[in-house]
Protein backbone atom coordinates (compact mmCIF):
# COMPACT_ATOMS: atom_id res chain seq x y z
CA UNK A 1 0.00 0.00 0.00
CA UNK A 2 2.78 2.39 0.89
CA UNK A 3 4.47 1.93 -2.47
CA UNK A 4 1.24 2.66 -4.29
CA UNK A 5 0.58 5.80 -2.26
CA UNK A 6 4.14 7.04 -2.64
CA UNK A 7 3.99 6.57 -6.41
CA UNK A 8 0.92 8.74 -6.72
CA UNK A 9 1.81 11.23 -4.04
CA UNK A 10 3.48 13.69 -6.40
CA UNK A 11 0.27 14.15 -8.35
CA UNK A 12 -1.96 14.19 -5.30
CA UNK A 13 0.07 16.61 -3.18
CA UNK A 14 1.59 18.68 -5.99
CA UNK A 15 5.34 18.18 -6.44
CA UNK A 16 5.86 21.65 -7.84
CA UNK A 17 4.53 23.20 -4.64
CA UNK A 18 6.78 21.24 -2.27
CA UNK A 19 10.03 22.50 -0.77
CA UNK A 20 13.13 20.71 -1.99
CA UNK A 21 14.72 18.14 0.39
CA UNK A 22 17.60 20.52 1.17
CA UNK A 23 15.23 23.41 1.90
CA UNK A 24 13.08 21.32 4.17
CA UNK A 25 16.08 19.81 5.97
CA UNK A 26 16.99 23.33 7.00
CA UNK A 27 13.41 24.09 8.02
CA UNK A 28 13.31 21.02 10.28
CA UNK A 29 15.91 22.63 12.54
CA UNK A 30 13.35 25.31 13.41
CA UNK A 31 10.03 25.05 15.30
CA UNK A 32 6.89 23.89 13.58
CA UNK A 33 4.07 26.33 12.93
CA UNK A 34 2.55 27.08 16.33
CA UNK A 35 -0.67 28.99 17.07
CA UNK A 36 -1.12 32.14 19.05
CA UNK A 37 -4.08 32.54 21.41
CA UNK A 38 -7.09 34.47 20.15
CA UNK A 39 -8.25 34.71 23.77
CA UNK A 40 -5.19 36.77 24.72
CA UNK A 41 -5.30 39.23 21.83
CA UNK A 42 -6.45 42.77 22.57
CA UNK A 43 -6.65 44.10 19.00
CA UNK A 44 -9.73 43.31 16.88
CA UNK A 45 -9.51 40.21 14.70
CA UNK A 46 -11.08 39.88 11.27
CA UNK A 47 -12.39 36.38 11.85
CA UNK A 48 -13.86 36.17 8.35
CA UNK A 49 -10.29 35.81 7.04
CA UNK A 50 -10.10 32.36 8.67
CA UNK A 51 -11.31 28.81 8.41
CA UNK A 52 -12.16 27.15 11.73
CA UNK A 53 -11.99 23.59 13.03
CA UNK A 54 -12.39 21.84 16.35
CA UNK A 55 -9.22 21.79 18.45
CA UNK A 56 -8.60 18.09 19.02
CA UNK A 57 -7.13 17.42 22.45
CA UNK A 58 -4.65 14.72 21.47
CA UNK A 59 -0.92 14.40 20.88
CA UNK A 60 0.48 16.35 17.97
CA UNK A 61 1.92 13.95 15.42
CA UNK A 62 4.43 14.93 12.76
CA UNK A 63 5.09 12.52 9.92
CA UNK A 64 8.40 13.56 8.31
CA UNK A 65 8.02 11.24 5.32
CA UNK A 66 9.76 8.32 7.04
CA UNK A 67 8.74 8.22 10.70
CA UNK A 68 6.19 9.61 13.14
CA UNK A 69 7.57 12.19 15.57
CA UNK A 70 6.28 14.23 18.47
CA UNK A 71 6.31 18.02 18.42
CA UNK A 72 9.65 17.89 20.25
CA UNK A 73 11.14 15.54 17.66
CA UNK A 74 10.93 12.30 19.65
CA UNK A 75 10.16 9.15 17.63
CA UNK A 76 6.72 7.60 18.14
CA UNK A 77 6.58 3.80 18.02
CA UNK A 78 3.50 3.57 15.80
CA UNK A 79 2.70 0.14 14.33
CA UNK A 80 3.70 -0.56 10.75
CA UNK A 81 0.08 -0.88 9.60
CA UNK A 82 -0.61 2.59 11.02
CA UNK A 83 2.17 4.33 9.07
CA UNK A 84 2.09 2.23 5.88
CA UNK A 85 -0.48 4.46 4.10
CA UNK A 86 1.43 7.68 4.87
CA UNK A 87 3.22 9.49 2.03
CA UNK A 88 6.89 10.27 1.47
CA UNK A 89 6.32 13.96 2.28
CA UNK A 90 5.65 15.62 5.68
CA UNK A 91 2.12 15.55 7.05
CA UNK A 92 0.99 17.15 10.29
CA UNK A 93 -1.93 16.13 12.45
CA UNK A 94 -3.23 15.12 15.84
CA UNK A 95 -3.09 11.60 17.24
CA UNK A 96 -6.54 11.41 18.81
CA UNK A 97 -9.14 8.95 20.07
CA UNK A 98 -12.13 11.07 21.02
CA UNK A 99 -13.12 13.93 23.30
CA UNK A 100 -12.05 13.54 26.90
CA UNK A 101 -9.50 10.77 26.27
CA UNK A 102 -6.25 12.70 26.13
CA UNK A 103 -4.63 10.70 28.94
CA UNK A 104 -5.37 7.46 27.12
CA UNK A 105 -3.90 8.51 23.79
CA UNK A 106 -0.93 10.09 25.55
CA UNK A 107 -0.21 6.79 27.27
CA UNK A 108 -0.40 4.89 23.98
CA UNK A 109 1.94 7.32 22.23
CA UNK A 110 4.48 7.17 25.08
CA UNK A 111 4.96 3.41 24.63
CA UNK A 112 8.44 2.43 23.48
CA UNK A 113 6.92 -0.40 21.45
CA UNK A 114 3.85 -0.42 19.24
CA UNK A 115 1.71 -2.36 21.69
CA UNK A 116 -2.05 -2.56 22.15
CA UNK A 117 -4.22 0.52 21.85
CA UNK A 118 -3.29 1.87 18.45
CA UNK A 119 -6.43 0.41 16.88
CA UNK A 120 -8.36 3.17 18.70
CA UNK A 121 -6.09 6.02 17.54
CA UNK A 122 -6.83 8.21 14.55
CA UNK A 123 -4.38 10.50 12.77
CA UNK A 124 -6.43 13.69 12.29
CA UNK A 125 -4.41 15.48 9.59
CA UNK A 126 -4.60 19.24 9.07
CA UNK A 127 -1.53 20.51 7.20
CA UNK A 128 1.32 19.86 4.78
CA UNK A 129 4.36 21.63 6.32
CA UNK A 130 6.59 21.40 3.23
CA UNK A 131 3.94 22.64 0.79
CA UNK A 132 4.65 26.06 -0.76
CA UNK A 133 1.00 26.99 -1.14
CA UNK A 134 -1.39 29.03 0.97
CA UNK A 135 -3.55 27.29 3.56
CA UNK A 136 -6.51 26.76 1.23
CA UNK A 137 -4.22 25.18 -1.37
CA UNK A 138 -2.52 22.97 1.20
CA UNK A 139 -5.83 21.84 2.64
CA UNK A 140 -7.25 20.99 -0.79
CA UNK A 141 -4.21 18.87 -1.65
CA UNK A 142 -4.42 17.15 1.73
CA UNK A 143 -8.12 16.46 1.25
CA UNK A 144 -7.48 14.88 -2.15
CA UNK A 145 -4.79 12.64 -0.68
CA UNK A 146 -6.93 11.50 2.29
CA UNK A 147 -9.71 10.58 -0.15
CA UNK A 148 -7.29 8.63 -2.33
CA UNK A 149 -5.56 6.74 0.49
CA UNK A 150 -8.90 5.75 2.02
CA UNK A 151 -7.49 4.51 5.34
CA UNK A 152 -10.04 4.54 8.22
CA UNK A 153 -7.49 5.66 10.81
CA UNK A 154 -6.32 8.63 8.71
CA UNK A 155 -8.92 11.38 8.66
CA UNK A 156 -9.00 14.98 7.52
CA UNK A 157 -9.78 17.58 10.16
CA UNK A 158 -13.00 19.17 8.86
CA UNK A 159 -12.94 22.95 8.48
CA UNK A 160 -15.63 25.56 7.89
CA UNK A 161 -15.44 29.15 6.77
CA UNK A 162 -15.97 31.80 9.45
CA UNK A 163 -18.97 33.90 8.51
CA UNK A 164 -19.06 36.16 11.56
CA UNK A 165 -17.65 36.49 15.05
CA UNK A 166 -21.09 35.69 16.47
CA UNK A 167 -21.20 32.42 14.53
CA UNK A 168 -17.71 31.51 15.73
CA UNK A 169 -18.53 32.02 19.40
CA UNK A 170 -21.80 30.13 19.02
CA UNK A 171 -19.90 27.15 17.60
CA UNK A 172 -17.29 27.48 20.36
CA UNK A 173 -20.02 27.28 23.01
CA UNK A 174 -21.59 24.23 21.35
CA UNK A 175 -18.21 22.53 21.03
CA UNK A 176 -17.34 23.03 24.69
CA UNK A 177 -20.78 21.90 25.86
CA UNK A 178 -20.22 18.70 23.87
CA UNK A 179 -16.90 18.10 25.63
CA UNK A 180 -14.56 19.68 23.08
CA UNK A 181 -11.57 21.80 24.05
CA UNK A 182 -12.03 24.72 21.69
CA UNK A 183 -11.44 25.82 18.10
CA UNK A 184 -8.48 26.32 15.78
CA UNK A 185 -8.48 29.15 13.24
CA UNK A 186 -6.44 29.00 10.02
CA UNK A 187 -5.88 32.17 7.99
CA UNK A 188 -7.13 31.37 4.52
CA UNK A 189 -4.36 33.03 2.48
CA UNK A 190 -1.41 32.28 4.78
CA UNK A 191 1.73 30.32 3.99
CA UNK A 192 3.15 27.79 6.44
CA UNK A 193 5.28 29.83 8.84
CA UNK A 194 7.76 28.35 11.30
CA UNK A 195 7.37 29.31 14.96
CA UNK A 196 4.58 31.10 16.79
CA UNK A 197 2.36 32.93 14.29
CA UNK A 198 -1.03 34.64 14.12
CA UNK A 199 -1.73 32.81 10.86
CA UNK A 200 -3.06 30.11 13.19
CA UNK A 201 -5.06 30.98 16.31
CA UNK A 202 -6.53 28.87 19.08
CA UNK A 203 -9.82 29.94 20.62
CA UNK A 204 -10.88 28.32 23.89
CA UNK A 205 -12.87 30.92 25.80
CA UNK A 206 -10.21 30.73 28.47
CA UNK A 207 -6.44 31.00 28.59
CA UNK A 208 -3.92 28.40 29.66
CA UNK A 209 -0.34 28.54 30.86
CA UNK A 210 2.33 26.38 32.42
CA UNK A 211 4.06 26.53 35.77
CA UNK A 212 6.56 24.52 37.82
CA UNK A 213 5.44 22.79 41.03
CA UNK A 214 7.53 24.22 43.87
CA UNK A 215 5.64 22.79 46.86
CA UNK A 216 2.25 22.15 48.46
CA UNK A 217 -0.12 23.51 51.09
CA UNK A 218 -1.85 21.28 53.64
CA UNK A 219 -5.49 20.52 53.04
CA UNK A 220 -8.18 21.50 55.54
CA UNK A 221 -11.64 20.17 56.35
CA UNK A 222 -12.51 17.28 54.05
CA UNK A 223 -9.02 17.54 52.56
CA UNK A 224 -7.23 17.21 55.91
CA UNK A 225 -4.18 14.99 55.49
CA UNK A 226 -4.14 15.64 51.74
CA UNK A 227 -2.68 18.38 49.55
CA UNK A 228 -4.74 21.56 49.67
CA UNK A 229 -3.06 23.34 46.77
CA UNK A 230 -0.05 23.19 44.51
CA UNK A 231 2.44 26.03 44.94
CA UNK A 232 3.41 27.04 41.42
CA UNK A 233 6.14 29.30 40.12
CA UNK A 234 4.64 31.36 37.32
CA UNK A 235 6.65 34.14 35.65
CA UNK A 236 8.67 34.78 38.78
CA UNK A 237 5.63 34.86 41.08
CA UNK A 238 4.11 32.31 43.43
CA UNK A 239 0.67 31.00 42.58
CA UNK A 240 -1.41 28.52 44.56
CA UNK A 241 -3.71 26.20 42.62
CA UNK A 242 -6.22 23.98 44.42
CA UNK A 243 -9.16 24.12 42.06
CA UNK A 244 -9.25 21.31 39.52
CA UNK A 245 -7.34 18.81 41.65
CA UNK A 246 -9.02 15.42 42.00
CA UNK A 247 -8.92 13.45 45.24
CA UNK A 248 -6.27 11.25 43.63
CA UNK A 249 -4.20 14.34 42.71
CA UNK A 250 -4.40 15.45 46.34
CA UNK A 251 -3.27 12.04 47.60
CA UNK A 252 -0.47 11.74 45.03
CA UNK A 253 0.30 15.26 43.78
CA UNK A 254 2.62 16.01 40.87
CA UNK A 255 6.22 15.78 42.15
CA UNK A 256 8.14 18.96 42.86
CA UNK A 257 9.77 20.16 39.65
CA UNK A 258 6.92 18.89 37.47
CA UNK A 259 5.60 21.24 34.82
CA UNK A 260 1.80 21.47 34.87
CA UNK A 261 -0.75 23.12 32.60
CA UNK A 262 -3.44 25.23 34.23
CA UNK A 263 -6.35 27.29 32.95
CA UNK A 264 -7.46 30.75 33.97
CA UNK A 265 -9.65 33.71 32.98
CA UNK A 266 -7.62 36.88 32.63
CA UNK A 267 -5.10 38.43 35.01
CA UNK A 268 -5.37 40.30 38.29
CA UNK A 269 -3.89 43.78 38.75
CA UNK A 270 -0.71 42.17 40.03
CA UNK A 271 -0.41 40.01 36.92
CA UNK A 272 -1.48 36.71 38.47
CA UNK A 273 -3.91 34.41 36.63
CA UNK A 274 -7.50 34.83 37.77
CA UNK A 275 -9.54 31.71 38.71
CA UNK A 276 -6.56 29.42 38.06
CA UNK A 277 -7.40 25.71 38.02
CA UNK A 278 -5.28 22.62 37.48
CA UNK A 279 -5.68 20.97 34.08
CA UNK A 280 -3.03 18.27 33.76
CA UNK A 281 0.67 17.41 33.98
CA UNK A 282 2.42 18.57 30.85
CA UNK A 283 3.76 15.70 28.79
CA UNK A 284 7.04 15.78 26.90
CA UNK A 285 5.11 15.92 23.64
Amino acid sequence: MKQTNSTGIGLVLGVGLLLSPSEFALAQELPLQLPKSADERTLPIDYTAFWFAEKFDGVRGYWDGKQMLTRSGQPIAAPQWFIDPLPSVPVEGELWIERGRFSEVSGIVRQTRADAGWEKVRFMVFDLPAHRGRFEQRYKQLSNWVTQVNAPHIQLVPVDLVVSEEQLHRVLTQTKLAGGEGLMLYRRDSYYALGRTDNVLKLKGYEDAEGVVMGYTQGKGKYAGLVGALIIQFQGQELRIGSGLSDQDRREPPPIGTVITFRYNGLTRTGLPRFARFHRIRTAY
